[in-house]
């Protein structure tokens, strides 16, 4: 079982520093008995004794600050007991040797320069749940094998040209993959049944063949892609939201299956209503949110009254309330 720990911590055992404009934690009287320490929005270039003595951390978030050097998160003293780790919009180029932190379950280390996972092989946890590595310079999935316990990974605005790396992550239920630069998903998700959430949002695809394989996805996000062509819906029966505005698409179809509560296909390139309903008709249950703007067929006369009459549980067409 992963370690434990109350949701409410006593007051005194929670400190909240943010905004606080503090260069230096050097003067901060810091208790020995903390357990959540947040130092968000200040001005701190290393980590003080004071705060690497601390032996009970169990949250400590030190997000929009001027961190760079890795070593001072190794001699926290705290790893041991360590369960969250917020190290987000600093000055990293390389992810600490975690190897100490054997009770950690969320890592964020979003907006920073690190160009490697490969650190993470040497992650003491085995508990690691919520792993958040956004907006960094990261080019390759690789030394996740052994989360086996991984539920959320978030990569996106990265450098990643290959989905790859991820066939041990049985248990992940969401990726988030946007701003890359994948061309394909190939059989990079084959062994992900369990994923619930999927965002490959501004990438390079021209098609969605590989997805076939997530059949528990609810949310897929395919937006600001070259996809032509919509294919390998069928199996996907627990889809509830489908984002595929901004692509190449000039026809809807393969939704027969699926019972959407939202279909976003704005700014494609759609051209008959006609289809459109025809399409659509599978969904006349559960369809509550539809954008098409942004396509030929939602000029055609008639637009929004023909859609409302075509789908009654429609509460939101494109930008506007449907009264």
């Amino acid at each position: 079982m992963a370690p434990t720990a109350d949701d409410e911590l006593a007051p005194s055992a929670e400190l909240d520093l943010t905004n606080g404009h503090l260069a230096t934690l050097a003067d901060v009287e810091l208790p020995s008995g903390l357990q959540s320490l947040d130092v968000t929005a200040n001005r701190l270039r290393s980590l003080e004794p004071n705060l690497l003595a601390l032996t009970g951390l169990r949250r400590l978030c030190i997000r929009q600050n001027l961190v760079s050097e890795a070593a001072e998160v190794e001699a926290l003293a705290s790893a041991p007991v360590l369960e969250s780790l917020d190290l987000r919009d600093n000055q990293f180029k390389a992810l600490p040797n975690l190897a100490a932190f054997t009770a950690l379950q969320c890592l964020e280390v979003s907006y920073n320069e690190v160009r490697s996972l490969a650190p993470l092989s040497k992650l003491g946890s085995t508990w690691l749940s919520e792993l958040v590595a956004a907006c960094n310079k990261i080019a390759v999935i690789e030394s996740l094998q052994h989360l086996s316990q991984l539920h959320a990974l978030e990569l996106g605005g990265n450098r990643i040209r290959t989905i790859e790396g991820l066939a041990q992550l049985g248990q992940l239920q969401e990726l988030w993959l946007g701003r890359n630069r994948i061309a394909e998903v190939g059989d990079g998700l084959s062994s992900l049944t369990n994923l619930r959430r999927l965002s490959l949002q501004s990438n390079r695809l021209t098609s969605m063949a590989g997805l076939q394989h997530c059949t528990a996805l609810e949310e897929l996000y395919l937006s600001h892609n070259g996809i032509q062509q919509l294919e390998g819906l069928q199996a996907l029966t627990k889809l509830k939201i489908l984002d595929i505005a901004n692509n190449r698409l000039r026809q809807i179809d393969g939704l027969e299956t699926l019972q959407l509560t939202d279909l976003w296909a704005n700014d494609n390139a759609i051209e008959s209503l006609d289809e459109v309903e025809a399409v659509l008709k599978s969904q006349t249950g559960s369809l509550s949110c539809v954008y098409l703007r942004g396509n030929p067929c939602a000029e055609a006369g008639g637009y929004k009254l023909r859609m409302k009459i075509a789908l009654p549980k429609l509460e939101q067409l494109d930008d506007s309330p449907v009264a």
